[in-house]
């Protein structure tokens, strides 16, 4: 972004084939080459590399050493080479500023960064001549490097670097979850046992089966029972609660897996034993009814649908 008084200038491009480190000092080339004659310029960038450069002197001690840093070769000497030849035209003061911040310009530099590169990289998939070929190679993946990004209550995210079966390399964001637990409770008179929530990413209440997430090492079975008691107040018997299905969620990028149960119960539900935080209300609707609305598409969680697709099979064997 180049800025003079009111005047505000974007300018955006992209390679093919580059790295982070090349874009960070391209970007700063062309804002200085897009200069039609000398200027007083405060340049900023969230690059501790480039500001460094010049502000610690490196890059003239690598112009002496033959673009060598030690016994390695400077990185890029052609931009560092080019960077320099405009230091002499323009009077720059390097700043740094720390990147993914509040700072608004930065943060509007980083989008224009980010919308070039999914162009470049649209531009390499449609040219890739691969892509009309059908595959016949190895399917899995080999994880070469990992690292653990965020660590919260509920689950953990990890960034990882794999090694496709053509030999490409990619990085991949995988969220860390323990799993989770859900049945279908199901009366004498053919009612399913429900619980009514708000869930905070749909942003939407949602009715579904009861479940939970199990806690490490904990048995699904058991923690699928649980759950039935605290949210519903219903009790299962373990020799009575059969595996439905055992699901990833999104396998993509999850490692959750549901597993779910079906069991029949006695009674009404009664006094539900939820967490403080759990705010829900327990509900209970004739099976056919909520079948109709799983088949029609009106169910939007995704193992309530399944569950109670799969328990409907176990109904009909028992009619």
């Amino acid at each position: 972004m180049l800025i003079y008084r009111d005047n505000i200038t974007e300018i955006s491009g992209g390679e093919p084939h580059t790295t982070n480190n090349r874009m960070e000092l391209t970007a700063p080339l062309k804002a200085l080459e897009a200069l039609k004659e000398p200027c007083v310029v405060t340049l900023y960038s969230d690059s501790t590399y480039l500001v460094n450069a010049f502000n610690n002197g490196w890059i003239y001690q690598w112009e002496k050493a033959g673009w060598r840093r030690g016994r390695d070769e400077v990185k890029n000497p052609d931009l560092f080479k080019r960077l320099l030849e405009l230091s002499k035209i323009h009077d720059i003061t390097w700043v740094h500023v720390k990147g993914h911040a509040d700072n608004e310009y930065n943060n509007r530099c980083d989008a224009l960064a980010v919308m070039r590169s999914v162009e470049e990289k649209e531009k390499l998939r449609e040219s890739d001549p691969g892509r009309d070929i059908p595959y016949d190679g190895p399917l899995a993946e080999i994880v070469l490097d990992s690292e653990r990004k965020f660590h919260g209550r509920v689950f953990d995210i990890e960034k990882r670097s794999v090694r496709l079966g053509n030999g490409s390399v990619h990085e991949r964001e995988i969220v860390l979850h323990t799993g989770g637990a859900a049945i279908v409770a199901v009366d004498e008179d053919n009612n399913v046992c429900l619980v009514r929530q708000f869930r905070s990413a749909a942003q939407k209440i949602m009715l579904e089966i009861p479940a939970g997430k199990l806690e490490k090492g904990e048995d699904p079975k058991a923690a699928a029972i649980r759950e039935l008691r605290e949210e519903t107040g219903l009790s299962a018997d373990p020799d009575n609660v059969r595996l439905l299905a055992s699901v990833y969620v999104t396998p993509a990028y999850c490692t959750e897996k549901i597993y779910i149960y079906f069991t029949r119960v006695k009674g009404a539900a009664g006094d539900p034993h939820r967490d403080a935080d759990e705010l829900l209300k327990c509900e209970t609707a004739p099976f056919g009814d909520v079948l109709s609305d799983v088949c029609a598409g009106r169910c939007e969680d995704a193992k309530t649908s399944l569950g109670i697709l799969l328990a409907s099979k176990i109904l009909g064997e028992n009619r």
